[in-house]
């Protein structure tokens, strides 16, 4: 939102002087005034037409047009926090590359520039925040502005590429298990909830916000269930819609599991108790410890590249979401029917055949293989 500075008076004959701003982007300075009173009469005009949305010019910045769009296309549009973090996310690349006015931004600058920011970012960023910036400049002409759309056929290239689907989880089944055993073996709530968190992933493929989300109310300890309907913004601490309908569902465990949040409950309940701690939502892995009371993706992924490095196991920078992969390629080689597979992971048949199609070619050539020998 523009606002004019606090007037400040300069030089020898103290003239008054003032800037109106958006940000920290300066749109109008005004100086040599005698009175403050003068000043502001002056910059008035000015200072409404920027609030009411008015007077946009070729001579703003890319910034400038940006924030204002968001102040009035995005904002208040009812977008998940999420979101509106995401649009924030672009404003700053766009701040750190593009602070330029609108008028000499060429669409040969504007790829130099999306090369430079995707030494930083991935190719799907670049591509969202330029759809962004597209729809800023629609912005632009809808207020007369001759502004070229610069965005129009560019290029996206990045040094951050998609990791293969062979980086995505634990191949060997052995170590799988060693993982597992080295997470039971890492337990102590006192210092940390991840290892807990890390171990309910493995054991049950599902996806970090949905393992946020649980409570213990949707623990069914004696039918050894786990009923997910719902995810977590680990950011916000909201908890969100699911991701398909196909998400909503029981989860079976096993009693190794059952009795590991047994454990976890009875931990986690002294240790708000001794704190004065009250875990309002019920959250599984709540921990006193952690700045959002949740674990956050960062510092889960960090826990288990320790692990994974440690246990001298490849690839050692796969993700929590690898957890799930892993689960997946398990279940898969122990020859569980399909349907039952993407009901326990929240996928119709066929999302499972799409989305782990890569462990259904090494199931089909070891097949080929056996054939071959009969």
């Amino acid at each position: 939102m523009a606002f004019l500075t606090k007037p400040k008076q300069r030089g020898k004959k103290k003239l008054w002087f003032a800037e109106i701003r958006e940000g920290n982007h300066t749109v109008k300075s005004f100086s040599g005034f005698q009175s403050k009173r003068q000043l502001e009469l002056s910059a008035w005009e000015l200072l409404k037409d920027l609030k009411r949305g008015s007077k946009l010019n070729p001579k703003m910045t890319l910034p400038q047009l940006y924030r204002r769009w968001y102040e009035v296309k995005i904002k208040n549009s009812g977008r998940k926090k999420g979101t509106l973090s995401k649009y924030l996310q672009y404003e700053q690349k766009i701040i750190k590359y593009l602070d330029l006015p609108l008028i000499k931004i060429t669409h040969l600058l504007y790829q130099e520039k999306l090369n430079e920011i995707g030494k930083e970012v991935n190719k799907e960023f670049l591509a969202l925040m330029t759809n962004a910036i597209r729809k800023v400049l629609i912005l632009a002409r809808h207020e007369k502005l001759m502004i070229d759309d610069f965005t129009q056929g560019v290029e996206y290239f990045s040094d951050r590429t998609n990791k293969s689907e062979e980086m995505k989880y634990i191949h060997s089944m052995g170590d799988y298990f060693k993982v597992i055993k080295s997470l039971k073996k890492s337990f102590d709530y006192k210092k940390s909830v991840v290892p807990f968190y890390l171990y309910v992933a493995f054991l049950t493929g599902m996806r970090p916000g949905e393992l946020l989300a649980i409570t213990w109310n949707d623990i069914n300890f004696d039918k050894q269930t786990i009923y997910s309907y719902r995810r977590m913004n680990s950011a916000t601490l909201e908890f969100t819609a699911p991701k398909t309908e196909n998400s909503i569902r029981y989860i079976p465990i096993n009693r190794d599991c059952i009795e590991v949040l047994r454990f976890l409950k009875s931990e986690q309940e002294a240790t708000n108790r001794e704190l004065h701690i009250v875990n309002k939502k019920k959250l599984i892995f709540q921990h006193y410890g952690l700045k959002k009371a949740v674990p956050n993706s960062a510092t889960s992924n960090k826990s288990l590249k320790k692990i994974l490095t440690e246990l001298n196991i490849e690839p050692n920078n796969m993700t929590v979401y690898g957890a799930r992969h892993t689960r997946a390629t398990y279940l898969i080689s122990q020859g569980i029917p399909l349907d039952v597979i993407a009901k326990v992971l929240g996928h119709s048949v066929r999302e499972l055949l799409e989305t782990y199609r890569h462990l259904f070619r090494e199931i089909e050539n070891k097949g080929f293989d056996k054939i071959s020998s009969l």
